[in-house]
């Protein structure tokens, strides 16, 4: 019995040294940008172009994206490594054609969740991530060492602002991090909630100039995602505003910045998606 495992395990190791998944990582330099928003957008926008989307809430403390996608969370990682339920069973369907799994983890448990990830774990997340077209990470604010894989193995990340000193001081604090850190994938700006387009080329200049003079690297894209009132309307019905007002301009932005992730290539492309899933997990150094 054990030997037909393997084989299936091998199998299925095999199956994704080809895989086209894209891993996709949102982040913030700080809280209240609105980056879990952008996350469930983004998802929900991809899924509606019948792309198969799984969502790794790994915001350890603040994992919201399935009460912002109508689902209840029945049970979650932090469930699971307690011996609680199967990892099938962390797995939620929403009505948005999007799976989620949520971390359910306080801070202190990331460490704990590391350490016991293992090949029979990692063979499982294989199992729920065959066929998707896109791994989108939510991942916590601000920089935190224990993520580095994440940092390091994502396809594309972006970094998820507002048009405000202090979120725009976090952010350039997170990217010099990440360039310290040596991550090699593309990084876009997000900037969100904008109401003036004055305070956009404002944003763009003093932070691009910066990050060109002091890091050495380009922005590859600045997004902007306009202010719009009805992302509360969306947030207290537990709808993605691109569902609930497609026509909003919040949503055409949105769409735009789906588009663009469309044509997103991997960091590598002979580092399989398996390989990079291993490394994110500490499997593999």
């Amino acid at each position: 019995m054990k030997n037909l495992y393997e084989d299936q395990a091998n199998g299925l190791r095999k199956e994704f040294v080809n895989s086209d998944t894209k891993i996709i990582s949102v982040l913030s330099g700080k809280g209240g940008v609105g980056k879990s928003i952008f996350a469930v957008n983004i998802a929900a926008k991809l899924a509606s172009y019948n792309k198969k989307i799984l969502l790794f809430d790994s915001d350890a403390g603040f994992a919201n994206a399935s009460i912002l996608l109508g689902s209840n969370v029945k049970y979650t990682l932090s469930d699971y490594m307690k011996g609680k339920v199967s990892f099938l069973e962390c797995v939620q369907e929403t009505s948005y054609g999007i799976k989620i799994i949520s971390t359910g983890f306080d801070f202190n448990d990331w460490k704990i969740f590391q350490n016991s990830f293992n090949n029979g774990i990692f063979d499982e997340f294989l199992i729920v991530s065959k066929e998707i077209d896109y791994l989108i990470i939510d991942v916590g604010a601000g920089y935190s060492e224990k993520l580095n894989n994440f940092y390091l193995n994502s396809d594309k990340i972006f970094l998820v602002t507002i048009p405000e000193p202090t979120a725009v001081v976090n952010a350039y604090s997170l990217l010099k991090a990440l360039s310290f850190l040596g991550v090699k994938s593309e990084i876009d700006i997000v900037l969100n909630m904008v109401k003036d387009k004055e305070e956009v080329e404002n944003v763009k200049s003093v932070l691009g100039e910066t990050v060109k003079r002091f890091l050495n690297r380009n922005i590859e894209e600045f997004y902007e995602i306009s202010y719009d009132s009805n992302v509360h309307i969306s947030v207290k019905s537990q709808v993605p505003l691109v569902y609930l007002k497609e026509t909003s301009k919040f949503s055409k932005d949105i769409k735009k910045i789906a588009d663009s992730i469309l044509n997103i290539k991997t960091i590598n492309e002979n580092f399989s998606f398996s390989k990079r899933l291993k490394k994110i997990f500490g499997i593999e150094n």
